[in-house]
């Protein structure tokens, strides 16, 4: 299976969600495969990252699409691509 992201998503990157679930917050996907295997998906209160955070853990790039879908996501990308 393909796993690279067919939207622009950006890993290290901080954006606002702007549109969904938890609009207002900030997102974070995280590359973890060589510790966890996985992505992780934070969302903190401010782009600070405060520590009012929650994270969620997703095997592929592509869960975690199916992940920005499920919350009905959009995302406005505040930092450059890493």
């Amino acid at each position: 299976m393909d796993d690279r992201p067919t939207r622009d998503l950006r890993l290290g990157t901080l954006g606002h969600i702007r549109v969904g679930d938890d609009a207002g917050r900030i997102v974070e996907v995280i590359d973890d495969r060589s510790n966890s295997g996985g992505f992780l998906i934070c969302t903190y209160a401010d782009a600070d990252r405060s520590p009012e955070a929650f994270d969620s853990w997703v095997e592929t790039i592509v869960d975690v699409e199916a992940y920005f879908d499920e919350c009905g996501w959009r995302i406005e990308w505040i930092e450059p691509r890493s």
